[in-house]
């Protein structure tokens, strides 16, 4: 057999020496200190390079095979690697799923040499290698396997279990079955308009479905449909929700559906009601899965007490995260999160840019749901509320800013959380705040008491609040209240300054 012989290459590329050719033997077999191995994985095959290093540094491009990317085949190449696996490190691309059967199999027959079998994210393999001359399946597993031979530069991407991707596709399809809802709902809305029909439908109540379904089964107007569904209702002790749409129902009453405008709202209106039922099997599913293991239940309750989070974010996160450990810090992990925004420094010029490409649009999707929530309704007495007031009310950010700092706030809690291993406390900041205040007043005065300027302070606004109350309605009282909050914090101000005075 011929072998390639050539020298160490930079990963930008250097030119290649003088080729050899040396005889398939297990003498020259032991020559090799290290082995690479490149696996191009395709739906249907698996280009795979095996290249050797010597102790002089030099790089041997030793065998080169294709297998069908299959059961029998996989049974194959890990026959083919077995000579090999004691010195090597196996590198692939995480190839949308078709690396997954391939890499949980290599893990399971070589489950001593785990920490050698790498999936890597194709973003950061390209950035790592030059292409050299023609794109083909031999020359990227050629690539791979000397890559693989520069252990410093290999980042492993984290790959699950089987039932690690089962649960994470099941929240992926309730999102995705979700999204089809909404879809179908608009083309309702649209095919409604079209036949001049104004009235509101409520999708997301069963009045509405109820209505609609009792109103394309007919060939009535709106007001008939209405006033025989009403009658039917009233006689079952229902009714009372459909009873408050009665003047704007009368304002469309006269309105009624052409035969092939009735059998469009039917299949889309059946459409609807099957990815809701599907989005509800979903979610029911993916939550017993979750229950079923006690470390991911008890995630689950923890997580599920932080502010603006909903059941179906929690899952979303679980489900998206997978082994926690494998981030070293919280900056890490907000970063998969992808609520973090790139940076670009050079020189004395240094800027931020938008979120970067390797991050999990699931989490980050669902975390700025979560902050917008917050930030539109933020309850100042927990952490998280106040913190999205300060952003957005206080420092006037732009909504979108506004809203990714807040979530980078939510990945930071989750990660500690997780990794602490700890119960969450929705006001722990604003205790800790208390506490450093009262012990610097401890050490400073020797007490806690406010100065006699502020209780005076405190004394005169109770007065003017119970002498003129019955002058007050609620919004004056918000208002007063809000700047006598002020006046007293500036007291408490003016003491610090008279205290650092003398």
């Amino acid at each position: 057999m011929k072998y390639v012989l050539k020298k160490k290459p930079s990963i930008c590329g250097e030119p290649q020496s003088s080729l050899h050719k040396i005889a398939d033997t297990e003498k020259n077999l032991e020559q090799f200190v290290a082995f690479g191995v490149g696996l191009d994985i395709h739906k249907n095959s698996i280009a795979t390079c095996v290249s050797g290093q010597l102790s002089s540094g030099e790089i041997l491009e030793y065998k080169e095979h294709t297998f069908r990317n299959n059961y029998p085949g996989v049974n194959e190449l890990c026959s083919f690697l077995r000579k090999f696996i004691a010195k090597a490190t196996v590198l692939m691309e995480c190839t949308g799923v078709y690396h997954v059967a391939v890499y949980q199999t290599l893990t399971e027959r070589f489950s001593s040499r785990n920490r050698c079998i790498i999936a890597m994210n194709p973003l950061l393999v390209h950035r790592k290698i030059a292409d050299l001359g023609t794109k083909t399946d031999r020359a990227d597993a050629r690539t791979l396997s000397i890559l693989a031979l520069y252990g410093k530069l290999l980042r492993p991407s984290y790959v699950g279990t089987s039932e690690f991707f089962a649960t994470r596709d099941l929240m992926r399809s309730y999102h995705k079955a979700q999204s089809r809802c909404t879809q179908f709902k608009n083309r309702l809305h649209r095919n409604l308009h079209l036949a001049n029909q104004k009235f509101s439908f409520d999708f997301s109540t069963n009045w509405g479905i109820t209505f609609l379904e009792h109103y394309i089964s007919q060939d009535w107007s709106l007001g008939e449909c209405y006033e025989d569904l009403l009658k039917n209702l009233e006689a079952e002790g229902k009714g009372k929700v459909l009873k408050k749409q009665a003047e704007e129902v009368a304002i469309n009453a006269s309105v009624t559906l052409t035969s092939l405008q009735r059998t469009l709202i039917q299949m889309d209106l059946i459409q609807l009601l099957q990815n809701q039922q599907a989005c509800s099997l979903y979610i029911q599913q993916a939550e017993q899965e979750i229950i079923r293991n006690p470390e991911l239940s008890q995630q689950y309750q923890r997580l599920s007490i932080i502010p603006g989070f909903s059941s179906i974010t929690v899952l979303t996160v679980l489900t998206e995260i997978g082994d926690y450990t494998r981030f070293k810090n919280y900056s890490a992990f907000s970063k998969f999160c992808g609520v973090v925004p790139t940076i670009e420094d050079s020189g004395e010029h240094k800027s931020r840019g938008h979120v970067n490409r390797f991050t999990n649009k699931h989490l980050r999707k669902v975390l700025t749901q979560a902050a917008g929530v917050v930030i539109g309704r933020p309850n100042r007495q927990t952490d998280i509320g106040a913190y999205a007031f300060k952003q957005f009310k206080l420092r006037r950010l732009p909504f979108k800013k506004a809203m990714m700092k807040v979530a980078w706030k939510y990945s930071r809690i989750i990660y500690s959380v997780l990794s602490e291993n700890r119960e969450y406390n929705p006001c722990c900041e604003s205790i800790q705040r208390k506490r450093s205040q009262l012990a610097r007043k401890m050490a400073k005065k020797g007490s806690i008491l406010e100065s006699c300027r502020t209780r005076a302070v405190r004394q005169d606004i109770s007065n003017i609040l119970v002498k003129y109350s019955e002058l007050l309605n609620r919004t004056s009282r918000y208002h007063l209240v809000n700047g006598f909050h002020r006046l007293i914090r500036k007291s408490q101000y003016l003491d610090g300054q008279t205290e650092l005075e003398n």
